[in-house]
């Protein structure tokens, strides 16, 4: 294994590699039923996503792609996002044998220094409820649950996560009350 580096996807990776890579990266999810429906987007729906101004990044192990995740733009609509330019993280995974050696976070601050540079303060990713991993790693990175929900089209329940990278405006009640996550 050479020095990982993280960097902006470039040209000769395809988004039809970053498909390939999630499929990979989640296989131990789809075998407890956890489907994440990013995963299922092909290239060029990856690429529509992200539009002009979303970002992808890369985790390069000499000249294999380990690692992904990337970030959206949208105007918020809900209570906690209402009126507020937000950044949606996504499309994210690392290949199994590369799990653990710090390159999500990594990735992560790539992500966090590029919503910061585009003038917004929160973010906000989603996972399945059952994906403890994912809850377990969004929590120790000071993400709040929001929302619980049926995403469209989906056998699961999902909870909507949101990072306030100026410090969180709300209480932990509060949060709990609204979003009712705690009565689960």
């Amino acid at each position: 294994m050479e020095e990982i580096r993280i960097i902006p996807k470039p040209d000769n990776i395809s988004y039809d590699d970053i498909h390939e890579l999630l499929l990979e990266a989640h296989k131990k999810n789809y075998k407890n039923g956890i489907v994440l429906q990013y995963t299922q987007m092909t290239g060029n729906q990856i690429k529509e996503k992200l539009g002009e101004e979303g970002q992808c990044w890369v985790a390069m192990d000499g000249d294999k792609v380990v690692g992904t995740t990337s970030v959206t733009f949208f105007q918020g609509k809900n209570w906690w996002n209402k009126g507020k330019k937000v950044a949606h993280g996504c499309f994210t995974g690392i290949l199994n044998q590369y799990q653990g050696l710090g390159i999500m976070e990594e990735l992560n601050q790539k992500k966090y220094d590029y919503i910061i540079e585009h003038g917004v303060d929160m973010t906000e990713g989603d996972t399945a409820e059952t994906n403890k991993t994912v809850l377990e790693v969004f929590g120790k990175q000071g993400f709040k649950v929001v929302d619980y929900f049926a995403p469209k089209g989906s056998d699961h329940y999902s909870v909507r996560l949101v990072k306030w990278l100026n410090g969180c405006p709300y209480t932990d009640e509060y949060i709990n009350k609204r979003c009712k996550w705690s009565e689960r």
